[in-house]
């Protein structure tokens, strides 16, 4: 068994700081390589880091040394790197969304699996504490037979973050609030309520100007158990605020913001004081490693982070067509 993982990044945007950090806090892995395709940024961060810096992406693939390839491109590259990368023999780990077309998706997902790589998507707040207690309350059926949630995203994004970057405001390239900004919630929303039935949703650009991605989504959910939800994703929000997602069973009620538990009100008297969760970017990548050296699936796979896109999918259709739409799993 490999005892270090070496990883590359591919894209050195802001939150591969992030990443990089994160790294560095795990003993069985080593960052050896960056790539951006502005070379002077690539050769900054490469010096800063002591890796070798590329503007090459097939350049840095062919590189032996490394193991693992960790995306951070805007979301429309997602899966067309991260197949070049299966090809190259490398572990797969893309920033949500795994991409913002289904059927690439499914054609990444397909291509670590026939080239033998590890595939997962960056949700890392699946890994905190609150959450993952949480999902072991709802599990063990503390709060009953779930009977309904609301999620928001109530944040605020300046014209100037759109100016900055262009896909940022690009529908094409997944600049979307539902997409870009509300689908940590999302993703947590469904793992926590469990898998969707229908959606009625609305998508909309009503507070920025050059802009085609919407800066507000809403959509009401109807949950294969039954339960009934609504969801918020609004970068309008002036000055912005928290995120929030409530969830209500037949015995009991919990309420986080930002992914900390606020209220834990259950029938049986049970309490819990909820707590932040320092760094799950780390806990995640640590899972990741540990994935890959022991040969198993990630907490997150490729299957996993699907999901959250083909729900995203079937608000966006409905928004549309002005119908309420079927959300499909499995085609």
């Amino acid at each position: 068994m490999k005892e270090i993982v070496n990883f590359a990044i591919i894209g050195l945007g802001s939150i591969s700081t992030t990443h990089i950090a994160a790294l560095k806090e795990i003993d069985e892995a080593n960052l050896v390589a960056v790539y951006d395709r502005t070379i002077e940024k690539a050769k900054k961060v490469a010096a800063m880091e002591n890796v070798k810096g590329y503007s090459d992406i097939d350049l840095l693939l062919k590189n032996e040394d490394i193991d693992a390839v960790i995306i951070l491109t805007a979301s429309g590259l997602h899966a067309d790197l991260g197949i070049k990368a299966a090809q190259a023999k490398k572990h797969v780990i893309v920033e949500k969304p795994i991409d913002i077309n289904v059927n690439k998706a499914r054609d990444l997902i397909e291509h670590c699996k026939r080239n033998n790589v590890k595939l997962s998507c960056i949700f890392q707040h699946r890994f905190d504490s609150d959450i993952l207690n949480l999902k072991k309350a709802i599990d063990e059926n503390k709060l009953g037979k779930l009977n309904s949630g609301c999620c928001h995203t109530k944040w605020f994004r300046p014209q100037e973050y759109y100016n900055e970057v262009a896909w940022r405001g690009s529908r094409e390239l997944g600049g979307g609030a539902l997409i870009n900004q509300g689908i940590h919630q999302l993703d947590l929303f469904q793992y926590l309520m469990g898998d969707v039935e229908e959606v009625y949703g609305y998508a909309e650009t009503l507070a920025h100007v050059d802009i085609d991605a919407e800066d507000v989504a809403m959509a009401v959910l109807k949950f294969k158990n039954g339960a009934i939800g609504i969801l918020e994703a609004n970068v309008c929000a002036y000055p912005g605020f928290n995120t929030r997602i409530d969830i209500s069973g037949n015995d009991g009620t919990v309420i986080l913001e930002n992914n900390t538990v606020k209220q834990w009100k259950l029938r049986n008297g049970e309490e819990y004081a909820g707590s932040e969760t320092v760094f799950p970017h780390k806990i995640q990548l640590q899972d990741i490693v540990s994935a890959i050296k022991e040969n198993r699936e990630p907490a997150v796979n490729g299957e996993e982070a699907l999901k959250s896109l083909i729900l995203v999918d079937a608000i966006y259709k409905s928004s549309t067509t002005g119908k309420p739409i079927k959300v499909n799993y499995n085609t």
